[in-house]
């Protein structure tokens, strides 16, 4: 009686709170209303670790097609050694052949991570097969080691249709002198979103930066460390080549080298210069890894003074916790407060964010924040707001509504 009485919508939701795969098993089984939310959720995402997982997905699908239509994101996560012994057998090599032979099968996501990546190793025809995956929009790629850069290249060329692409922590075992890593470039006319986090080497993800044309490129999620004296790092030819579309950036700036010294002034004008992006919308700067006892916020300051954009709607500078904006505030709130009562933002500037991932009881004096910006509070375009949930605490200082 209760089953007909409350909506499925409910049964869903706690269909898909179940986190184990053997539950999942069980809520297919108690009824036929049931059982396409339980299957979506065992089917969903798809983990390869073994090559035999390859071939029992193979099997499955040739028995039951249609499950097909519930898998969204095929994760590769394959032991290395056995990769650089047997290449060809690998899970990566084999996966664009079995997706081609069913053909209802057609992942929006596909994630490889911890593993080396060897393209050039495999059959003749895989680049041809992998192209045939036009299916595949979003490419997730974390702790993957490419022989070379031409291996990393050739794999965007084949997955040209990309709109989204996420890259953490790539290598590559051999380098390439500037002309043929020039030669190399590619275009991904289609991507929009790309999150990018590199720390020393940066060497991929400089050659993505420098060397991939992206014409349609809108947001950016960017982490990336500098290593002084590195001439080779590409992070400001990325605003010169995306700056004229790209509408958000996050970006989280750290130093390889310890202690208080600054970014040199060069670094900061040839690499964190964004005044060639004009149609800014939002702006976010990750402050949370800064723990610094004197933290360097010479660049932050620099870059916001040089913008040019006169579309920026919102600014977000998100801290650990409230204690840890406090105790670097001493280090670039004067300065900010100035920036930010400057005519660069007299016009469309709506909010500036600070937010923290948790919210620390013993400090609860949020009026430290208002007090940190007396130029912006006396012209009285601030005012403070505080939202409070299960994983976030924020203050927005935002124009008062008479202003806006």
């Amino acid at each position: 009686m209760v089953a007909s009485i409350l909506p499925i919508e409910l049964y869903e939701h706690a269909i898909d709170s179940l986190g184990d795969e053997e539950s999942l098993k069980a809520t297919s089984l108690v009824c036929r209303a049931w059982l396409p939310r339980s299957r979506l959720n065992l089917f969903r995402v798809i983990d390869l670790s073994l090559p035999g997982h390859l071939d029992r997905l193979a099997g499955l699908l040739s028995h039951a097609p249609h499950l097909a239509e519930y898998v969204e994101e095929i994760d590769i996560s394959e032991n290395s050694f056995l990769g650089v012994l047997r290449p060809a057998q690998t899970i990566a090599a084999r996966l664009p052949v079995v997706l081609s032979a069913h053909s209802l099968v057609q992942p929006r996501l596909l994630t490889v991570h911890d593993q080396v990546w060897l393209p050039t190793r495999y059959d003749p025809d895989y680049l041809f097969s992998l192209s045939r995956l036009s299916f595949i929009t979003s490419l997730d790629l974390y702790d993957v080691v490419f022989p070379t850069l031409a291996d990393f290249s050739i794999i965007l060329r084949a997955l040209s249709q990309l709109t989204s692409l996420s890259v953490k922590h790539l290598d590559c075992h051999r380098q390439m002198d500037p002309e043929t890593a020039s030669d190399i470039g590619c275009v991904l006319p289609s991507l929009t979103f790309l999150r990018a986090s590199s720390y020393h080497p940066t060497t991929v993800v400089d050659w993505l930066f420098r060397h991939v044309h992206m014409p349609s490129l809108r947001s950016l999620e960017c982490e990336y460390e500098f290593s002084h004296p590195d001439n080779r790092q590409a992070l400001g030819e990325l605003w010169e080549n995306a700056g004229d579309t790209l509408e958000d950036v996050s970006i989280n700036i750290t130093k390889r080298s310890a202690g208080t010294r600054r970014l040199a002034f060069e670094v900061i004008e040839q690499q964190i210069d964004l005044s060639p992006c004009r149609i800014l919308r939002t702006l976010r700067f990750d402050c949370r890894q800064e723990r610094g006892a004197v933290p360097d916020w010479t660049w932050l300051a620099w870059l916001l003074s040089h913008l040019t954009c006169r579309t920026l709607r919102t600014i977000t500078f998100a801290f650990e916790s409230s204690s840890h904006a406090l105790a670097s505030m001493h280090a670039f709130a004067e300065e900010l407060d100035r920036v930010l009562t400057s005519a660069l933002f007299s016009d469309g500037l709506e909010s500036v964010i600070f937010e923290f991932a948790y919210s620390d009881a013993a400090n609860p004096d949020d009026k430290c924040f208002l007090d940190a910006f007396p130029t912006l509070s006396d012209s009285h375009l601030l005012k403070g707001k505080l939202y409070h949930d299960l994983h976030s605490f924020t203050v927005t200082l935002a124009r008062s509504e008479c202003e806006l």
